[in-house]
């Protein structure tokens, strides 16, 4: 007995939709910047090979955030993650870690930064952890997001 696999549906960039529609809403009058470069490139590829364009190199190396907004009290470095919010927690990290060491951020370093994880599902077992890590916690769930979440978990 053949099984036949169901043909997927075409693939949708969901998590930017999710992230610029919440950012658009509850920071408009705001800065704001979207998958935005954090950090260097390797200090040791720059002393290595110094007629190499190290920035293009590095990129395979590149840590991307989904959002920082810059409000008049605060950096606010925001990563949206519609199904496991447990995966953002560690990008939250390292991309926290990173913000000090950006150039292009170096006029903002000064503000305190609201490290944010933007999900439309709370998931109590981690409040005590994002907590103790000072991540903060928003939960937006427009309709778009619950019919999706409806489709692929079966909510």
């Amino acid at each position: 007995m053949a099984i036949e696999a169901k043909p997927r549906g075409v693939y949708q960039q969901r998590d930017g939709r999710y992230v610029a529609e919440f950012v658009s809403w509850a920071f408009p009058t705001d800065l704001k910047m979207f998958n935005v470069r954090l950090g260097p490139a390797p200090l040791e590829l720059r002393l290595r090979y110094p007629d190499l364009d190290v920035e293009r190199w590095a990129r395979v190396w590149a840590k991307t955030c989904d959002a920082i907004v810059i409000t008049p009290t605060a950096l606010v470095l925001i990563e949206g993650e519609l199904r496991r919010p447990l995966l953002a927690i560690g990008e939250l990290l390292v991309y926290r870690d990173l913000i000090p060491q950006t150039t292009d951020l170096a006029r903002y370093w000064r503000l305190p930064i609201r490290t944010t994880l933007l999900t439309p599902l709370p998931d109590p077992t981690l409040e005590t952890v994002l907590e103790h890590l000072e991540i903060g916690v928003i939960q937006y769930r427009p309709i778009w997001v619950e019919e999706y979440l409806h489709q692929v978990q079966r909510l």
